[in-house]
């Protein structure tokens, strides 16, 4: 991933591959996974399938079966309320597809103008808290420099049965989040992004050799029923991995030519630079 560069040789030269997330490439994979977040939420396919195939092709079947209505029974997206806190790039993009599915979309943003109201939002405003009470899923689409906004207040104002899809790890505050889930102050969250390790650039550990290994979170959120932990799909989907290695067969390319590297974040000393002039004549 990203290791820390202080951690590594001072002869390395470090390159590494950014996608234009904010432009070209990232805001519409993230947008749909925070729709298929809210999807899996309400339906549960796997456990649905889990307790049908027990019971439908179980050694007493359909003895053991569950009554129809539990191994039917989900709520749909169509008018429940999402709430996109952040009406930016990936907050539009958000909003868009949820409105698309018929539920109600609310929306706020730093600052005005609110009106007119964009097309497929309920309302638009700065009305944070608003949004929390009335929201049944609130996707968290603030710039990660907003540390702590998700906080134990901010989570008091959600239903008991809201669910919290946040798109960036620091303007959560994890231990706020992880009591609210563990007491069942509310309905749960879907966790891609984290606040520890490899998942909050640039000040993480990234594991051996670079450093101790990683954690995405000090607690353990992954022993409760409520959190759906996940380990970062929301913009690394099939095209982010073929362009990455693209990246990198260009660069070795471009390094047994003698042409400039792309995406260099760190010069390395001049040990470096014959390091890359004797790789460049073993290679040719």
């Amino acid at each position: 991933m990203y290791p820390r560069l202080a951690t590594l040789p001072p002869h390395v030269i470090v390159a590494s591959y950014q996608c234009d997330w904010r432009g070209v490439y990232g805001l519409e994979p993230i947008a749909e996974f925070v729709i298929a977040g809210a999807f899996e939420w309400n339906y549960q396919l796997r456990a649905h399938r889990e307790a049908f195939a027990r019971c439908a092709w179980g050694p007493d079947a359909p003895k053991d079966c569950p009554t129809p209505r539990q191994l039917t029974e989900h709520r749909v997206l169509m008018n429940q309320t999402l709430g996109v806190l952040g009406y930016g790039g990936i907050g539009r993009a958000v909003a868009r597809r949820a409105a698309a599915l018929g539920m109600r979309v609310v929306a706020t943003k730093h600052s005005p103008p609110f009106a007119p109201t964009p097309p497929g939002l309920a309302w638009l405003g700065g009305d944070n808290d608003r949004l929390l009470r009335e929201s049944d899923f609130v996707a968290v689409t603030v710039p990660g420099q907003l540390h702590g906004l998700i906080n134990r207040t901010s989570l008091a104002l959600m239903k008991r049965s809201s669910v919290l899809i946040p798109v960036s790890g620091p303007p959560v505050d994890y231990d706020a989040l992880f009591d609210s889930l563990a007491d069942g102050a509310i309905g749960g969250a879907v966790l891609d992004v984290w606040s520890h390790g490899c998942w909050r650039y640039p000040e993480m550990d990234c594991g051996p050799p670079y450093g101790p290994q990683a954690q995405p979170a000090l607690r353990d959120f992954s022993a409760l029923e409520n959190a759906l932990v996940l380990p970062g799909m929301a913009m690394r989907d099939d095209k982010f991995w073929l362009n990455s290695a693209a990246f990198v067969g260009e660069n070795l390319a471009n390094l047994v030519r003698g042409l400039p590297l792309l995406g260099v974040v760190r010069n390395g000393t001049g040990a470096a630079r014959i390091a890359l002039e004797a790789a460049g004549d073993i290679l040719a």
